[in-house]
This record gives C-alpha cells, structure tokens and sequence, in this order.
C-alpha cells in the first residue's frame, strides 16, 4: 500500500523553484517523484489530490530546548516543575513542532538528558513527534554557562570524559559552551567572555567526532568563536561576535553557522518588562553586531542554517517560521532561508536522505496552500504534513481512508 499525492506542485529542497510532479510514498521512503498524470495508483492505495498545493521537504528546526516552555524565565520554571512535569512538557512541545511541519529538531540543551529520552520514545513509535537529535546535558566548565544542564568539566581528561559519559546516555551531538551567553544566568558570565580552553574543545571534539557524534558550540563571543572553530567543532550557535577574518576561517573549514537571529531580538524588547533585566540589557548589546555578523558569514559563503532557541524566553514552541523571516532580514534569499530549514540543516545534521524530496529520502512532507516563498508566514500553517510515510495532518483531504495507511 502506498501514499499517492498528485496533482500539486513539489519543491525537492534544493531547487530555485517548485514544479509540477506527482509523489509515491511507500514504507516511509519516497518510491517516486514522477511527471504530472503518470502515476497509476493502486487499488489499494491512499490517493491525496494536493489541489494545486505546493509540497515541501519537512522542516528542520537545528535549535531548540523541549524541555523549556517558552515563558518570561523558562530556566526558572524548568527549576519549580521538577523532571516529571519537565517531561511532560517536552512532549507536549515535541508534538506541536510536527503538528507545524516541523518533522526534525536538533535539541541542544535538556535538564535530566529528558530530550535524549523523549527521541528514544519518538523513535520507538510511542509517541507521536518530530525526531529528535538531542544533546542532552552540555559540556561545560565549573561555572560555565547553562550550568543547570551542564556537565562540568576541567581539563582535558575530565572533557573528554563528559564527552563519552553523553555518548552512552544516547546524545545524538554533543554540544558544549565556548562562551558565556545572554540569557541562563543573572551572575557569574558574560557575553563575550570565553570558556573552555582551546586544548579542551579540540579534545571534546576529536572524542565526539571519534564516536561519530557532530559538535555543536554556543559561542557569543569573538574569542570563543576563534577556538571553537580551532577545534573543528562542527556549528556555532548564535555567532554573535564575528569578525570577517573569523567568517573566512569558517568558509574554509566548512564550519556552519546557526544564529538564532530571532530569540535577541525578542529578548531585547523586554517584552513588556517580562523578561528578566540581566538578559534584556545583555541582548540588547549584541542584537546589531549580531546581524552584522549573519550578513558577514553569508559575504565570506559560510553554511547558515535555521535554529530558533524554541522554548527560550518567550519564544514558545514551534518557531520556526519567524526565524526564517529573521533571516530573510538579514539578507537571505528566499530560496536559501527555504534551504536553511531543509536541505541546508540535513547537510550540517550529516543525514542524507533529509530535507530533500528524491527517491530513497525519507517522506518527511509540508503542504501550503500558496507559495512560501514569497510568503514565509505560511509555514505556520502547513494543512499536510507526513512524517515517515506515516499522515499526521491533513487526513480530511484523503480521497481514501488512511486508516489501512498507517501501521
């Protein structure tokens, strides 16, 4: 039995523009991407008429925290809920990223490795979500930023250790700290100010990349980008402090940059005086340099990908699509924010067969009534969405039940 959708318009990922073509699902794969009118379906199939739609690849959100609600000071209530309602909430925010298209999200941040678990049960077919590529805790130094996620590490030894200890707990990246941050912690860190030394994220990184696990490192601060991109660490989380040397030296090395343009900004609005005052006044600082800095890497052709910070400070799951925008403001085309959260994303996650519409990938599909391309809103709302083969949104446009589809 296979998945049949016709009649609409297929955008493969990469492409500068959707066309016309009809798609075959089988097993959770894509069998074909065919002419318009081609495709015979079976008697037993499941026909989906797109109705002038246009499909897309799902989408990749390469930034987020589960665990975290998205409210004034999520840290904060992360801390008063305690691990059991935590959890419950990560899956709650696990189910709302697919129900928006969000069908992959890298987690790079979660109290008690729940993230790590969560994928594990996703993964199993136990609950219904977006697959997860979690870090769980982060490797950090005594007092490094994130501490109540951390796991604290001084010294080469002791790094390299955390490194293996995230590893067996079921981390799919591993991520550490190169520098402070602007929001986590009222005292004891600042922005531009690096962490872990460059001997201990070239050892973190020569043991992750060992065991197969990509590199994912917070780094604001120019210092602390220097060293991460150094040690071969695999993406820069937020980027905040580049200069053009450094975005050079990053083009070379292939190393990818993950802004999360949007999340200061909102910061830096204080919304309406909910956010805490250490964090607005340290976003505030860094929001200009920080476009500065995205408009610099796509100068020097450094991989940018799309990564929102969902669940951070009022930034609720799913967000996605207003970091596209974010990106779109700083100067990305249309297409390469499209690619940012698609194809772009599978390349910097390493996985083949993701973020792409070809046969062989994986059926992870959006549908959108109207062209996101030139409206990038639409991605809030997708009416279709298949994850694996398998229909999560957009059963009531089937032309046959999907009842017999889904297994």
């Amino acid at each position: 039995m296979s998945l049949v959708l016709t009649g609409g318009l297929v955008w493969d990922g990469r492409s500068e523009e959707p066309a016309e073509a009809d798609l075959v699902v089988d097993d959770g794969r894509i069998e074909a991407v065919a002419a318009p009118g081609t495709v015979r379906p079976g008697d037993d199939d499941v026909v989906l008429d797109l109705g002038g739609s246009i499909v897309l690849p799902g989408l990749i959100d390469m930034h987020v925290h589960l665990v975290w609600s998205g409210g004034p000071d999520p840290a904060r209530t992360v801390e008063h809920a305690g691990e059991q309602v935590t959890t419950l909430r990560a899956a709650a925010n696990a189910q709302a990223q697919l129900l928006a298209g969000v069908t992959t999200v890298r987690d790079v941040g979660s109290n008690w490795d729940i993230a790590i678990s969560l994928a594990r049960t996703i993964d199993r077919g136990e609950l219904e979500g977006p697959s997860i590529i979690a870090s769980g805790r982060t490797v950090i130094m005594t007092g490094g930023h994130d501490p109540f996620w951390g796991v604290m590490a001084d010294g080469v030894d002791a790094v390299v250790a955390a490194v293996r200890g995230q590893v067996t707990a079921g981390a799919g990246v591993i991520k550490t700290a190169a520098t402070g941050g602007a929001y986590g912690r009222e005292e004891g860190e600042e922005v531009g100010q690096a962490e872990l030394s460059p001997a201990e994220l070239g050892a973190l990184t020569a043991e992750a990349h060992r065991f197969g696990r990509r590199v994912a490192a917070h780094a604001l601060g120019t210092e602390g980008i220097a060293n991460a991109v150094a040690a071969g660490v695999d993406t820069i989380e937020h980027g905040v402090f580049l200069t053009e040397e450094l975005a050079d030296r990053m083009a070379a090395a292939g190393t990818v940059l993950c802004p999360t343009v949007e999340i200061y900004r909102v910061i830096a609005s204080g919304g309406g005086g909910e956010v805490p005052d250490y964090a607005r006044a340290k976003a505030e600082a860094v929001v200009t340099a920080h476009e500065q800095s995205v408009r610099m890497a796509l100068a020097a052709g450094v991989p940018v990908v799309a990564g929102t910070d969902a669940g951070s400070v009022l930034l609720p799951h799913p967000a996605l699509a207003s970091e596209l925008l974010a990106l779109r403001s700083c100067g990305m085309s249309a297409t390469d924010v499209l690619r940012a959260a698609t194809s772009g994303a599978a390349a910097a996650l390493g996985r083949s067969g993701l973020g792409v519409i070809e046969p062989g990938a994986r059926a992870d599909l959006i549908m959108v009534d109207g062209d996101p391309f030139t409206d990038t809103e639409l991605l809030h709302r997708p009416w279709g969405v298949v994850r694996g083969g398998r229909h999560v949104r957009g059963r009531d446009r089937l032309a046959r039940p999907v009842v017999a589809h889904i297994r």
